[in-house]
């Protein structure tokens, strides 16, 4: 999961690089036109939404080099304009006083949300190859339903912290609530179910229950706990 890892890295980036646009002018020495970063903070923004939509719909939970490099080109198809100023933007973020406050916060969040989604499909996958996956049709559509809740989350999450103006507390609070709130006790009753499937069909398995189940009621704990 070492790619997992970079991809998230890649997301907090981003995210961290919106919320530098959104400082005041008049707190860096960059001297940056409104103007442009209105428009470079809407092409990061779109980015970022690019590359998780592209990370969460991962064919079969594969994660590797290839899904990181379809990632990036999301993203960047949406940041003409950033790539173009992308030193300028290095200089902003590595200038801007708390600018990278509340991302190792971020990134953890954001790293467990996005391997429940990998987990998720991987452990879909292998039950599609059990003979009881065709005759399981509640089953189908939690799965449907979980991976939609999961991209959800990781969007929401993202989106909330791309608004908010530095990521402290505050923000990682508000950030969570608006995951939370795309997941929500029905998605925690699909992974259960899904986890019940999977130890039905073959005891030894244990993606969703590991990869999924588990860490979702631990997220659940940790979120709400606060």
């Amino acid at each position: 999961m070492d790619v997992l890892r970079t991809a998230v890295v890649d997301i907090t980036m981003l995210v961290s690089t919106c919320q530098a646009l959104l400082s005041s002018p008049d707190q860096d020495d960059l001297a940056i036109k409104p103007k442009l970063r209105h428009r470079l903070r809407q092409e990061i923004r779109r980015g970022t939404m690019a590359y998780i939509d592209t990370l969460a719909r991962a064919r079969r939970g594969v994660v590797d080099d290839g899904l990181l490099a379809a990632c990036r080109v999301a993203a960047e198809h949406h940041m003409a304009r950033a790539l173009r100023h992308q030193d300028m933007l290095g200089r902003l973020v590595a200038s801007q006083p708390g600018a990278l406050t509340g991302v190792a916060a971020a990134r953890q969040d954001l790293w467990r949300l996005a391997h429940m989604a990998i987990y998720l499909r991987l452990g879909v996958a292998a039950l599609r190859e059990a003979s009881t996956w065709a005759d399981v049709e509640p089953e189908k559509k939690s799965a449907t339903n979980l991976r939609r809740r999961l991209r959800k989350a990781l969007i929401a999450y993202a989106r909330v912290n791309c608004r908010v103006d530095g990521a402290g507390p505050g923000a990682i609070v508000a950030a969570r609530q608006a995951a939370w709130a795309e997941i929500g006790k029905r998605g925690a009753a699909e992974a259960e179910r899904l986890c019940a499937l999977e130890a039905a069909a073959d005891p030894a398995r244990d993606v969703i229950r590991r990869g999924v189940a588990k860490p979702l009621r631990d997220l659940t704990l940790d979120w709400h706990s606060q």
